[in-house]
C-alpha cells in the first residue's frame, strides 16, 4: 500500500537509510512497497536486495519533481518501464528543460498524480493518489466521481521528530533560505510516516475501491 517511499537517496529531502526503511516496512507488516526517490534511482539495487531478505516484493519508481514541486510519481511495471523513466529524466537533465506538468505516454509505467497536479483527463495507466487527510474531499461530487481512479498515497519521508527536523534543515539548504523562512509548502507533512498496514487500511475502510485499486498496482 506504500507507493511513495523516500530514502536518503532523495537528495536534500529524504532522511531514512535504505536498510532501515525496509526493516521498518517488515515491522509494519508490508508484503510489497515502492521506492520512489526524487528524480533518481541510485538506491534501487540495495533496495531490491534488502527487500528480498525480508520477503517484501520491491516496486521501483521515481518521484518526478520540478522546481521543488511534485509533478507525478512513476512506477515501473518491468525493466522496460524503468528504462523509459530514466531516458525521460536524462533527456530533460541534459537539455536543462523543466519537466512537463503531465507525464509522457509511457508504455510500461503506471503514473500517480497528486491532487494538486491532476490533469483534466487520466489515461489508462494513470491514477490520482489520495492520503487519509484528504478523504473529506470525497464528499464533493467532482472528487467522488474519480473513485475508480484513486489509490492510497501515503508518502514516507521520515520516522522520528529528529528526522523530521533534519528534513527541514535539508529543505532549507535546498531552497537556499534560513530555517525560519521555510513555508509549509517547502517541506513534507508531519503525516509522511510509515504506520502499520492494518492501521493504514483501517483509515480507508469506507472506500474499498481505493484499496482494491492500490492492490492492483502493487
Amino acid at each position: 500500500m506504500y507507493l511513495n517511499c523516500h530514502s536518503f537517496h532523495s537528495l536534500r529531502y529524504g532522511t531514512i537509510p535504505l536498510t532501515e526503511l525496509v526493516q521498518q516496512a517488515a515491522i509494519c507488516g508490508l508484503k510489497t512497497m515502492a521506492l520512489t526517490d526524487i528524480n533518481t534511482v541510485t538506491g534501487i539495487y540495495d533496495f531490491i536486495k534488502d527487500c528480498k531478505e525480508v520477503n517484501i516484493k520491491p516496486v521501483i519508481g521515481i518521484e518526478f519533481r520540478c522546481n521543488h514541486k511534485l509533478r507525478y510519481i512513476g512506477l515501473a511495471k518491468n525493466a522496460k518501464g524503468l528504462t523509459e523513466m530514466n531516458r525521460f529524466l536524462t533527456k530533460h537533465n541534459f537539455e536543462n528543460t523543466p519537466l512537463p506538468l503531465s507525464a509522457p505516454d509511457f508504455m510500461e509505467v503506471t503514473i500517480i498524480y497528486p491532487f494538486e497536479n491532476l490533469p483534466t483527463v487520466l489515461k489508462e495507466d494513470e491514477y490520482v493518489g489520495i492520503n487519509f487527510e484528504q478523504l473529506p474531499k470525497l464528499f464533493l461530487p467532482e472528487w467522488k466521481a474519480l473513485l475508480n481512479k484513486m489509490v492510497i498515497l501515503q508518502p514516507v519521508t521520515f520516522r522520528t521528530k529528529r528526522e523530521f527536523n533534519l528534513h527541514k534543515i535539508l529543505r532549507a539548504i535546498d531552497t537556499n533560505v534560513i530555517l525560519s523562512k521555510l513555508t509549509e509548502a517547502d517541506y513534507c507533512k508531519t503525516s509522511e510516516r510509515m504506520i502499520p498496514l492494518e492501521e493504514l487500511l483501517a483509515k480507508f475502510k469506507e472506500y474499498p475501491q481505493i484499496i482494491e485499486n492500490t492492490e492492483k498496482i502493487m
